[in-house]
């Protein structure tokens, strides 16, 4: 949702009040936008949600549009974008994702117009939608490179050499064997996320058959998953041994309406690096 100046504990905010510890109410994010801005750093956003008493602050600390950023916005010229544009990207680049909200706050513009600037982007496939609603949110699209750019400033050596053909063929040979060993990893992904859990709980994973119904049995196990930290739907199912649909909706959707799990990005439930707490 948009930052307000919604008290969470209004006791506790008159205290620091009367104490001269706060400032007058709602003028933190004001400030900070005002300082940051002086200090040409990027404009920080903010998620807030009661219902879950959460408040995230995003601050990206670095100089908005320094030179690196210059030089990537400026392989984008062909586009067109005005400053607003600009500034999402950016963001994009740096977080990931964006929605309406960041990008009003980004650009202290109204829904009309990040709507309609978002639409530009989305249609010049420089961003991508995902969901729907109130859920919809943006990824880097076809036309966007996000990785950094280098810039190589070390002058050019030439290889005198003569090249060897036999050293090149058993170069091909060792990659076969790499691309081999690469499905091995793949394959050990759900036994490397269990090894970082304690063994009390492994052994409780463990214990479950694929046929295992008991769902309680599974919410509890999940629960204490994600009281030691957040995991992401794969990571779950991964850990679970249960396809993502079917973990999704017989656990983790119910679990979220008995309040015991929340999202890790409440503002974005579809963000692509979604993950789920307990409460």
């Amino acid at each position: 949702g948009e930052p307000g100046s919604k008290n969470r504990n209004p006791f506790i905010a008159s205290i620091f009040h009367e104490t001269n510890l706060a400032e007058t109410k709602g003028s933190g994010i004001r400030t900070m936008r005002t300082l940051m801005e002086k200090s040409s750093l990027a404009p920080p956003t903010f998620e807030s949600d009661h219902s879950a008493n959460l408040f995230t602050t995003r601050l990206l600390l670095h100089h908005f549009l320094n030179e690196t950023d210059l030089q990537w916005l400026d392989t984008l010229k062909e586009f067109e974008l005005n400053e607003s544009q600009k500034k999402g990207l950016i963001f994009l680049r740096e977080a990931g994702a964006i929605d309406n909200s960041t990008y009003r706050q980004l650009n202290a513009c109204d829904v009309l117009r990040a709507s309609n600037e978002l639409r530009t982007l989305r249609d010049k496939e420089l961003i991508s939608q995902k969901g729907k609603g109130k859920a919809t949110y943006y990824i880097a699209g076809n036309n966007l490179n996000t990785e950094p750019l280098e810039l190589n400033t070390e002058p050019l050596e030439l290889n005198t050499e003569p090249l060897e053909l036999n050293t090149y063929g058993e170069t091909l040979n060792t990659y076969g064997e790499t691309l081999n060993t690469y499905g091995e990893t793949l394959n050990t992904e759900p036994q490397s996320l269990k090894q970082e859990l304690p063994s009390e709980l492994r052994e409780k994973i463990d214990s479950l058959g694929e046929r295992e119904n008991d769902s309680n049995k599974i919410k509890n196990i999940i629960y204490e998953l994600c009281s030691l930290k957040s995991y992401t739907l794969k990571q779950i199912a991964l850990i679970l041994n249960r396809k993502e649909n079917y973990t999704l909706r017989n656990y983790i959707v119910p679990m979220r309406e008995e309040g015991k799990l929340q999202y890790t990005i409440p503002d974005m439930p579809k963000h692509p690096d979604q993950a789920y707490i307990s409460i």
